[in-house]
């Protein structure tokens, strides 16, 4: 079986990964965006709409929408258990390894 040829795209990003600081801010977004999406993604899975989330996390429907955009950086943990609470799920936040770590002594 080829190899399958890897795309411009694909090496220009690579070449960006290697950056430490564009690896940085592209985490913190990927992260800010996943959030937003798993809000979202949840809550219309229910049915739900942005109206009816603020209306059970004593907030307003500007608030749940600025939340669910990628761009919004004030997600703290208290509102985002609070949301998991009014969406009937576990709010799961878990510390994944990118790299070898010694222990500390």
């Amino acid at each position: 079986m080829a190899k399958r040829k890897k795309t411009n795209y694909e090496i220009y990003f690579e070449k960006q990964m290697k950056n430490p600081e564009f690896k940085r801010v592209y985490g913190e977004e990927e992260a800010k965006f996943s959030v937003s999406q798993k809000i979202r993604r949840f809550r219309e899975k229910l049915g739900m709409t942005q109206q009816h989330l603020a209306k059970l996390t004593h907030t307003s429907q500007a608030a749940i929408a600025r939340i669910e955009s990628a761009d919004y950086e004030g997600h703290s943990l208290s509102k985002l258990y609070e949301i998991s609470e009014a969406l009937g799920a576990k709010l799961v936040i878990d510390f994944i390894p990118t790299r070898n770590v010694k222990k500390s002594a």
